[in-house]
């Protein structure tokens, strides 16, 4: 009786050659550390409850009037430290020179974007050449 004879399965036959090496140098050593300590992160992480720092959810019509009402009413009130900005210019917008100083009256208008309580912070995200400083910056600084 012939058998098909047994072939013994040694572990470095699936870690391709100077892998090994690698692995058990310094470095090496270093990249797994680091592994296991994102992997304990994340497991210590999963355990917590849902509490989390904020939520996100896109704005409705809703939304948009309460901030135009609030910004427009931050506007007229000019207090020190509320800041309100819009994105366009609002249609009916007058300024006048009163004593040597400029008031100008920028009124309610649906189709431009306001962002009251500005002074909170505004983050504006993009990848490079997207128009990120023409598009929002440079029109708050106007």
């Amino acid at each position: 009786m012939t058998g098909t004879p047994k072939t013994e399965v040694k572990p470095n036959q699936f870690i391709p050659p100077g892998i090994e090496s690698a692995l058990f140098s310094p470095a090496g050593l270093g990249v797994l550390a680091c592994g296991a300590v994102i992997v304990i992160a994340k497991i210590i992480d999963s355990r917590g409850g849902k509490a989390k720092l904020a939520t996100a959810r896109w704005g409705g019509i809703r939304e948009k009037t309460s901030a135009r009402k609030l910004a427009c009413k931050q506007i007229q009130l000019r207090l020190h430290n509320r800041v309100s900005l819009y994105v366009g210019t609002p249609k009916n917008t007058t300024s006048e020179v009163i004593n040597g100083v400029r008031r100008t009256c920028i009124p309610e208008d649906s189709t431009t974007l306001y962002f009251p309580e500005a002074q909170r912070g505004i983050l504006v995200c993009g990848g490079p050449g997207s128009g990120k400083s023409f598009s929002m910056i440079v029109r708050f600084v106007d």
